[in-house]
């Protein structure tokens, strides 16, 4: 082979004469930047020496600062280009642990490869031509891409800027490797917002795609400290960021990892702070408030699948309590709580430390189900009574529709409850269906609709046949579905309580953008308040909450991994209390049982008649099964014959209705009828508004002894 440079060498013909050739410098022919990238998505020379030359745009070796990452490499650019736009000016040189800055010119010599998809050159030497160059002018590529995000494979390596408005749309591994994905509009599940199966759902999703990309901050260390906010600063608690915050011109390196296009940072984006926390939930409205909370395994047994240790159980508490305290709600529906005898018990004696003692009682299910985890009511004894016992969906029918004896749905709770107020009388069932998570099977994994689709669709349909059926024996038919139901709420299983006579409460008040979760950067709703057509009327508002789906988990009560700097973010409020939105839903429940009245009057028979006036007086008797003081007024008092008819004495006004309550009725009749009769009528009516007819006769007979 060839010698290297500045190697000596035997001249052929002159065996004893030794030449080195002149040492490599700047300046020297080198191969572009552009034709070691290419026009694909490899690079033509892979496995080639090369030598390129051009401006440091991005430096992130190990040497480097902490802040600026440990990459370890840098980013090169040819400050001028080859004109040609399907090929990159820029590429990563990995492996250097140079003293070089941003803004050096340089010359590089290694081998080109490609790691996870991006071109790199595996460095063997560089040389710093000079230093404090202007850098080449940021390309600005723009989103939603046209057809797919390997448009953005020409960029690769090189200086871009995004001058439009991005969301910060998912931070689920913000703490873990500083990943934030930023997108042209907040993203929602398409399923969220159209049918499975449509071609509006298919063109969603394919835009949201196309609209997206990764910001990184030039690290590979998990849980890197300290976490970096998008705007180039320090995140921490004077410093935050939620879902929905807007950043702006961003800048820095395209790059490619792991089947991503991604942005490592050279300079912090404009920040704007669009989505700002709410400090309570929204007024729902009613007399009775009722939610329902995923608490994220609440678990007293440590070291399971909630708290590691007494410490993060401790501050799990603490966030659950004060989330718990600002819903103020008198029915809470909890979901993923330890299916033991303990953990429901201990969450409300805690709480009740909070919020007062006796605020809170639960329902004493015990285990309930063969899951780790079950779901469970608590309710405020102050203002809701248990009406009858409890009931549970638990047959393996329900468990697993599919019957593979397998348990995936977990068993629903339904529990009567009456308004100690009003008497208002409602069931509330509370749910968590098998999630997406893990395949069920052919046949019931749906491509759009996630894993289980089937098996919750199923269960959607047996749960509504279930509380047709008065499960809790209420004799009362308003019912009001809660949970997690682990369905967006254009999809099947939502289609199938619908179908069963349910109302989606979060679409009726809140409409199509409603969430309570993020998954993959997309919002959507997994958690419910439904009401069957019965209660419906009596609901006066719904709304989510957004102290969790906003929220990056490094907010969380976890220390696992954590650095000190990431602990002390914890603040014991209710925000990233758990992965899921609470619900909170708004009833103005009431009595729905009408009085009962009785009237007798006297005289109830006027004679002789004498065509003057008797004065007749009710007697009411009313009770009410709630209300011990219904009103009753007098609705109407009518004759079967005309006032002033013809062969009656020609005397006006026969009927006169008195301010003590007596009524002065004319003691006539016509001699052309068979008799009078005067018809009372008197309205009992409930504080509910239930109303009760009842009516007594005054008779003023042709002859006597004898109406006709």
């Amino acid at each position: 082979g060839s010698p290297a440079v500045g190697e000596a060498y035997n001249t052929p013909g002159a065996p004893n004469e030794v030449y080195e050739l002149p040492p490599e410098a700047c300046g020297d022919p080198f191969t572009p930047i552009s034709e070691v990238q290419g026009s694909g998505d490899a690079s033509p020379l892979e496995g080639t020496e090369v030598a390129i030359e051009g401006i440091v745009v991005g430096d992130f070796q190990d040497n480097a600062t902490e802040d600026d990452g440990n990459l370890n490499g840098f980013h090169v650019q040819d400050p001028i280009g080859d004109g040609d736009a399907t090929t990159s000016d820029g590429v990563f040189v990995y492996g250097s642990a140079m003293d070089i800055s941003v803004g050096d010119h340089v010359r590089v010599r290694g081998t080109v490869s490609e790691y996870w998809g991006l071109t790199e050159i595996n460095v063997t030497q560089v040389w710093v031509c000079s230093s404090g160059n202007d850098l080449p002018t940021a390309a600005e590529p723009s989103m939603p891409v046209e057809e797919s995000l390997d448009e953005f494979e020409p960029f690769e390596g090189m200086l871009v800027t995004f001058p439009q408005e991005l969301y910060i749309s998912e931070y689920y591994n913000f703490d873990y490797v500083s990943e934030i994905v930023l997108t042209t509009d907040r993203q929602f599940q398409p399923t969220a917002i159209h049918e499975p199966g449509s071609d509006e759902a298919a063109e969603l999703a394919d835009l949201n795609l196309r609209s997206r990309i990764q910001l990184e901050d030039g690290r590979t260390s998990e849980n890197p400290d300290p976490a970096l906010h998008p705007n180039g600063d320090v995140f921490d608690l004077t410093n935050r960021f939620r879902g929905g915050d807007i950043v702006q011109n961003v800048t820095g390196v395209m790059s490619y990892g792991y089947g991503e296009y991604e942005i490592h940072p050279t300079a912090g984006a404009d920040y704007t702070s669009a989505n700002p926390r709410q400090d309570a939930p929204e007024d729902v409205g009613g007399n009775i408030k009722a939610a329902a909370f995923n608490v994220l395994n609440y678990f007293t047994t440590l070291g399971s699948r909630g708290a590691d240790n007494q410490e993060e159980f401790d501050r799990q508490r603490d966030k659950i309590f004060a989330a718990l305290q600002a819903i103020d709600a008198d029915v809470v529906g909890l979901i993923e709580i330890e299916n033991n005898t303990t953990a429901v018990a201990d969450l409300v004696a805690g709480l009740n430390d909070v919020v007062g003692a006796d605020t809170y009682a639960y329902v004493d299910t015990g285990v309930i189900g063969p899951d780790e985890i079950k779901v469970a009511f608590i309710y405020k004894p102050a203002t809701v009574s248990l009406v009858g016992d409890y009931a549970v969906l638990d047959d393996m029918t329900f468990l697993d529709p599919n019957d593979l004896g397998e348990a995936k749905n977990r068993p629903a709770l339904a529990q009567t409850f009456i308004d100690n107020e009003t008497g208002g009388v409602f069931t509330a069932v509370v749910n968590h269906f098998k999630s997406k998570g893990s395949p069920c099977g052919e046949g019931d994994d749906d491509s759009e609709q996630g894993s289980c689709n089937l098996t919750r669709t199923l269960a959607a349909q047996m749960l509504a046949d279930w509380l047709a059926s008065d499960p809790t024996g209420s004799e009362d038919s308003d019912v009001l579905i809660l949970g997690d139901l682990n369905a967006y709420d254009k999809e099947d299983p939502i289609d199938a309580l619908k179908d069963g006579g349910y109302s989606d409460l979060l679409f009726e008040y809140r409409g199509e953008e409603a969430y309570t979760y993020v998954f993959d950067g997309q919002l959507g709703y997994l958690d419910y308040g439904m009401a069957n057509g019965d209660l419906l009327s009596e609901v006066t508002g719904a709304a989510a909450w957004h102290i969790n789906a906003d929220e990056p988990d490094i907010l969380d009560y976890d220390t696992t991994y954590k650095e000190p700097a990431q602990d002390a973010l914890y603040e014991d409020n209710a925000y990233r209390s758990s992965d899921h939105d609470p619900v909170i839903v708004g009833l103005d429940v009431c009595d729905e049982i009408a009085p009962t009245l009785e009237v007798t009057v006297s005289p109830d028979m006027l004679w002789p008649p004498t065509h003057k006036y008797v004065a007749v007086e009710p007697a009411i008797t009313v009770s009410d099964n709630f209300d011990p003081y219904p009103t009753v007024e007098l609705v109407s008092a009518e004759s079967n014959e005309p006032d002033d008819g013809l062969g009656d004495g020609d005397m006006p006004t026969d009927i006169v209705i008195n301010d003590d309550g007596t009524i002065d009725l004319r003691a006539e009749r016509s001699a052309l009828g068979d008799g009078r009769i005067y018809t009372i009528t008197y309205e009992a009516t409930d504080a509910c508004g239930n109303s009760t007819l009842a009516t007594a006769t005054v008779t003023v007979p042709f002859s006597q002894g004898k109406a006709k």
